[in-house]
């Protein structure tokens, strides 16, 4: 499930916003001398990953499937939900992002994460019974809101009951067992790529992670996989809480093009009511 995200765009400005002199007489180690890592593992699911790279070196963890899926930390933890084995890539350079090399490790999760039925999840799906819960885009104004940051909403605003039927027919469904995620769409989604005319589509059944705090100021994080939307197609996979309550759902998300990738700039604010 690894899309470039707002994360990657966070630690990649970071990482490059100084531009210190070049020193055009450094020369990079090679990897094993300069990419050193520790991997410790906390439990079956969660590793405490270190750098232990000598010297003024920028970093770069990434960690496909993990939550975080990256970071800049010396230390961090990183938490696999689904059993698998899984790659831990660390990328060290200078300060001013040249010479870069990596060190990689695998780690094997034997078993999937065993999953609380916490508050929030509960609320999310349907009191964590086996029947789930389904959301649809609310009916009201502003159910899609798409502008160019994160808290601004300025390009778009839908109108009240001003989507199109084959959109309010959507349920996106959340069931607590198996973390199983569903786009229940009647059989066609709105592709937004063709004049926004309904299609024939079949998303099938998948899985979801619900993360808390790891998203922008602390908010917490649904995540499906890549090929995977929620509410409408050209919406990341990766959702920022907003509001969540018995009967109300606002996430965030960025702005993304046909291949999944996400847009320069772009993001949407979608509604959604219980179905």
């Amino acid at each position: 499930m690894q899309k470039i995200s707002i994360y990657l765009l966070s630690i990649l400005v970071l990482l490059t916003a100084c531009e210190p002199v070049r020193d055009d007489n450094f020369n990079l180690p090679s990897p094993s001398e300069a990419a050193s890592m520790e991997v410790i593992a906390l439990s079956t699911n969660e590793y405490i990953v270190k750098d232990l790279t000598s010297g003024g070196f920028q970093r770069y963890w990434d960690f496909p499937g993990g939550t975080p899926s990256i970071s800049g930390l010396a230390t961090d933890t990183v938490f696999y939900a689904k059993k698998g084995t899984y790659t831990i890539t660390l990328y060290v350079s200078k300060a001013d992002g040249s010479g870069t090399t990596s060190v990689s490790k695998q780690v094997t999760v034997e078993s999937n994460a065993a999953l609380q039925c916490s508050p929030k999840l509960s609320l999310l799906t349907g009191d964590c019974l086996p029947a789930g819960k389904c959301w649809t885009l609310s009916r009201g104004a502003g159910a899609v809101k798409v502008g160019p940051t994160y808290d601004d909403y300025s390009w778009f605003t839908s109108l009240a009951d001003g989507l199109q039927n084959d959109q309010y027919d959507d349920g996106f469904c959340f069931t607590f067992e198996g973390q199983q995620f569903e786009n229940k769409n009647n059989g066609a989604s709105v592709n937004p790529w063709d004049g926004y005319k309904a299609e024939a589509y079949n998303p099938g059944v998948s899985s979801f992670i619900f993360s808390e705090g790891t998203g922008i100021s602390n908010r917490d994080q649904i995540i499906i996989p890549n090929d995977q939307f929620m509410g409408t197609w050209d919406s990341d996979n990766v959702l920022d809480v907003v509001k969540l309550t018995e009967d109300e759902l606002i996430v965030r998300a960025r702005l993304r093009d046909k291949t999944g990738v996400p847009a320069a700039e772009g993001w949407f604010e979608l509604t959604f009511v219980k179905k």
